[in-house]
């Protein structure tokens, strides 16, 4: 189960970062920070972006929030995440915040305005050096 779900993501990023003017050292931070976690298996990517210490994949899904926030809360700890932290803000959006090991994960989940689904965004740190992780 979760090697699909990681190959899922690998896949999402990839798909996301093939826009002209992206570079490769882009698509790599990425994919490092972003390695081994999970996205919602029904999932568009919406966008990615990375800077030296971090990377952020934005997802889309015609899924309710409940319904990703419930499957998150499942299968992350299924996969070796620990929930740390889950907050909800005044607008009802959710935010997630995961370790696995000394990696940070920080999920927030945002229902559609004017239209059916969740938009949700993963951020992850890039380490420092991949061979440690």
């Amino acid at each position: 189960m979760s090697r699909a779900y990681q190959l899922f993501i690998v896949l999402a990023l990839l798909a996301a970062c093939e826009r002209p003017g992206d570079s490769d050292r882009t698509r790599v931070a990425a994919g490092r920070a972003l390695s081994g976690t999970l996205a919602y298996p029904r999932s568009t990517p919406v966008t990615v972006a990375a800077g030296e210490e971090a990377a952020q994949l934005t997802m889309t899904s015609q899924d309710s929030l409940p319904v990703i926030v419930a499957w998150f809360r499942r299968a992350l700890p299924l996969n070796g995440w620990v929930i740390l932290r889950e907050a909800t803000g005044p607008a009802g959006d959710v935010t997630l915040y995961a370790q696995k090991g000394d990696r940070p994960l920080w999920i927030t989940l945002r229902a559609n305005v004017g239209a059916v689904g969740t938009t949700y965004t993963m951020i992850g740190e890039i380490p420092a050096d991949s061979t440690k992780r």
